[in-house]
């Protein structure tokens, strides 16, 4: 049995965007399984936590790297990929969580806030292209917040180990 990829895409994009797909084709030729987890962007995150296999790898992008944390605060396995996540300060008040309100609406950051609090069970790696000036486990050179060539070699690279 094949281990599964998961991959769960940045705000209000889906799967089919052509840097998931790339991605998707990539991952397959390392063995997995990729499957695609769309977000409802009209829920809150808290509702649209799945079941995920305890040998699985779980990727999400940006705001798809918070429901996969939601995720792995609930659930064990191999690895989640935290790639270029809305970073946790922006909920912590001031004006990156202003900021943080109006895109994504005062519904979604609430939710998000109140579920943020728990240990995660599953280790983690925080990627960030090095153009996006946030600190993470890698930064991917002449990136920035988008799945570049770069970024997905990246990807390969950390599944590998």
């Amino acid at each position: 049995m094949k281990r599964k990829f998961y991959i769960i895409p940045g705000w209000r994009e889906t799967c089919r965007r052509k840097q998931y797909q790339n991605l998707a084709n990539k991952i397959r030729k390392q063995g997995y399984e990729v499957v695609f987890k769309n977000i409802d962007w009209n829920t809150n995150l808290s509702k649209q936590i799945f079941e995920i296999e305890p040998n699985s790898v779980l990727f999400g992008f940006s705001m798809g790297a918070l429901l996969a944390r939601l995720i792995a605060q609930e659930q064990k396995c191999s690895l989640v990929i935290f790639a270029s996540m809305t970073p946790l300060r922006h909920f912590k008040g001031g004006k990156q969580e202003k900021i943080l309100r109006e895109v994504i609406g005062k519904k979604m950051l609430v939710d998000i806030k109140n579920n943020l609090d728990k240990k995660l069970k599953s280790p983690t790696v925080l990627i960030y292209g090095d153009k996006e000036g946030e600190q993470g486990d890698f930064l991917i050179k002449n990136t920035g917040h988008k799945i570049t060539k770069n970024y997905i070699g990246e990807v390969v690279k950390i599944i590998e180990k």
